[in-house]
């Protein structure tokens, strides 16, 4: 078996899926400029940890779906934890994951249950919308969680 081979099995038995929520403490206001220094600085950090995911800020919530290697979803955690954007930081879920939900994205709007989700793009002075893309069931799974956590649903659970 080749190396390639080896390599791409163990990744997939190592993938874990974490659910989080946490409060914003970001000033409505500076939203927008927020999100594309999260983004910007997310896109590189986590293609070199081989973590992807789905993150949705809603009326002063953040949720965000990370998978990847356990130990690097698990460090990111920690960062968001010490991240002064975020306070109240609550782990929902770290479970296994057969593969990966969310292989190409890297941040939505997601939208109401029933809504387009829309993805994001940064920019040099915040956010901007992308094109448009369909979602699968696995994903429509997650992402109604995620908009669960932030509309106040799963805030007790």
């Amino acid at each position: 078996m080749s190396e390639t081979r080896d390599k791409s099995r163990t990744e997939q038995a190592e993938l874990f899926l974490m659910i989080y929520r946490s409060r914003s403490r970001i000033a409505p206001d500076q939203s927008d400029a927020e999100l594309g220094k999260i983004l910007r600085a997310a896109r590189s950090k986590n293609r070199a940890l081989g973590v992807t995911g789905a993150l949705m800020l809603y009326d002063g919530w953040f949720a965000q779906a990370l998978e990847g290697p356990r130990p690097n979803v698990e460090g990111l955690l920690e960062l968001i934890r010490r991240d002064p954007r975020h306070d109240a930081v609550t782990l929902k879920s770290m479970d296994r994951a057969p593969e990966r939900v969310f292989g190409q994205w890297n941040m939505a709007l997601v939208g109401e249950h029933g809504h387009s989700d829309i993805p994001m793009l940064a920019t040099r002075t915040g956010i901007a919308e992308g094109e448009a893309w369909k979602t699968n069931p696995e994903q429509e799974k997650v992402l109604a969680v995620l908009r669960d956590l932030t509309r106040g649903y799963g805030i007790g659970a």
